[in-house]
C-alpha cells in the first residue's frame, strides 16, 4: 500500500492510516483538525472529543502541551511520542509537517506502546507528501476565502445586488447577521476557519468570513443562536469570543441594519467581559443602550447633571454625588443612609442641596434617568 498523492487531505490520512495500521490526524499550525482517517473514531475520548470538534478538547490540549510537544514541533523533525496513561489516551506519534522550513501542520498517529521505527519511517516519509498537499489545499481555501468574504461583503452592503446573491444561494426566510468579537485578535484568527467547516456541516446555505477585527457571518435566524452557541461549546477559544446576533429580517436587503445591532450586541458583551456568550440584542438592550448614550454624555458631559453635582462637590465636599448614588441604587433614603453609614437626614439634606444648589431634583423621573445612566457609564 503506498500513500494516495491524487487524492485530497482525508484520502492522504486514510492512506496513511492503512500503512501506519493507526487511526490518523492532520492537524494546522494552530492545532486545528484539518483532515481524518475513518474507522476507529472510539480508540479513546480524546479522539472522540477531537473528531467531533475538529480540535483536541481543552483538557487534553493542556496535558499534550504540559509534555513540551508543541515546543519541539517548533524545531524538530522527529517522530514525537506523547504519553499519558494517567488522561487514558492512547500513546501519540507526532511529526512536523514543514513548508519550506516554516511550520505548516503535523501527524497524529494513535499508536499503543508508541510508534516501531517502521512506523517512525513511515511519518518521516509521510511529512513532505502532506506539506505539499497542505499547500496546495492552502491556496485553494485562500481563493475561498477571498471568495467568501466578497460574497458578504455583497450581502451586508444591501440592496438589489445582495438580493441577486440571496438567490443564487437559496438563501430563504428570516435570516440575521451574527458578529464575534473577541479582545483577542489570535482567538479570532483561530476561530475562523472551524467556524467555516462548522457552518459546512450543519448550515450550507450559512456564510462566515473574517471582517474589520471581527468575525461576521449571516445565518437562518431561527437557528443562529443554538448552532453558534454549539460551535462555542466545541471550540477551545470560547472563553476568549463573544457573539451578537442581529434582527431577523425577511429581505436581505435588509441585512445591513441588523449587522448594526449584531455590532452593537457583541461590542456590548466584549466590554463587560462577557465571553463565552451568544446573545441577542433582547438580552443586553439595556447595556446597548447605555452603550449607545455614551457618546451624547462624552460630547455634552458638562451640561449633565452629574457634572454639576461633581463640580459643587469639588468646592464644597458635600458628597451629593455619593447620596444620590445611594439613593438611586436603593430607592429608599433609609437604605442609602445604610449603605453611606449616615444619619438618613444627612441624606435627605444633601439630595435638598442637590436641588436647591445645583438644579438636579431626584424627584423628577427624567432627571433621575438622566442620573442612572450617567452614573451607570462612569462605573
Amino acid at each position: 500500500m503506498t500513500l494516495d498523492v491524487d487524492g485530497d487531505l482525508f484520502d492522504l490520512a486514510n492512506s496513511l492510516a492503512g500503512l501506519l495500521g493507526a487511526p490518523v490526524t492532520i492537524e494546522d499550525r494552530d492545532t486545528i483538525v484539518i483532515a481524518y482517517s475513518g474507522g476507529n473514531q472510539d480508540v479513546d475520548e480524546a479522539r472522540i472529543g477531537t473528531i467531533l470538534g475538529r480540535q483536541v478538547p481543552v483538557r487534553y490540549r493542556e496535558a499534550i502541551a504540559a509534555t513540551g510537544v508543541f515546543e519541539k514541533l517548533r524545531t524538530s523533525d522527529d517522530v514525537i511520542t506523547v504519553d499519558l496513561p494517567e488522561e487514558h489516551m492512547v500513546s501519540r506519534a507526532v511529526i512536523a509537517v514543514r513548508d519550506e522550513g516554516r511550520l505548516a501542520g503535523s501527524i497524529w498517529a494513535a499508536i499503543p506502546g508508541g510508534p516501531s521505527a517502521a512506523q517512525a519511517e513511515i511519518l518521516r516519509a509521510a511529512a513532505p507528501v502532506v506539506a505539499g498537499r497542505l499547500r496546495a489545499e492552502a491556496s485553494r481555501a485562500d481563493r475561498n476565502r477571498r471568495e467568501r468574504v466578497a460574497l458578504l461583503d455583497t450581502l451586508l452592503g444591501g440592496g438589489e445586488e445582495a438580493e441577486a446573491v440571496a438567490a443564487d444561494r437559496t438563501m430563504r426566510g428570516d435570516w440575521a447577521v451574527v458578529t464575534i468579537r473577541s479582545a483577542d485578535d489570535e482567538a479570532l484568527h483561530q476561530a475562523a476557519g472551524p467556524l467555516t467547516l462548522h457552518l459546512a456541516a450543519i448550515a450550507p446555505g450559512a456564510l462566515s468570513a473574517p471582517q474589520d477585527r471581527s468575525i461576521r457571518g449571516v445565518l437562518p435566524a431561527g437557528s443562529a443562536a443554538r448552532i453558534l452557541g454549539d460551535f462555542l461549546r466545541r471550540f477551545g477559544a470560547r472563553d476568549r469570543l463573544a457573539v451578537g446576533i442581529g434582527t431577523p429580517v425577511g429581505q436581505v436587503a435588509d441585512l445591513p441594519e441588523s449587522r448594526v445591532v449584531a455590532d452593537q450586541v457583541a461590542d456590548a458583551l466584549v466590554r463587560r467581559g462577557r465571553v463565552g456568550v451568544v446573545a441577542s440584542l433582547d438580552d443586553v438592550f439595556a447595556d446597548v443602550l447605555v452603550d449607545r448614550l455614551e457618546g451624547f454624555l462624552n460630547l455634552h458631559r458638562r451640561s449633565s447633571p452629574l457634572t454639576r453635582l461633581a463640580d459643587h462637590d469639588r468646592t464644597h465636599e458635600g458628597g451629593l454625588v455619593d447620596a444620590v448614588r445611594a439613593f438611586l441604587d436603593t430607592g429608599e433614603i433609609s437604605t442609602a443612609a445604610e449603605a453611606l453609614t449616615v444619619h438618613p437626614n444627612t441624606v435627605r439634606n444633601r439630595l435638598r442641596r442637590a436641588r436647591e444648589a445645583c438644579g438636579v431634583d431626584v424627584g423628577d423621573p427624567a432627571v433621575r434617568l438622566a442620573l442612572m445612566i450617567d452614573l451607570r457609564v462612569v462605573r
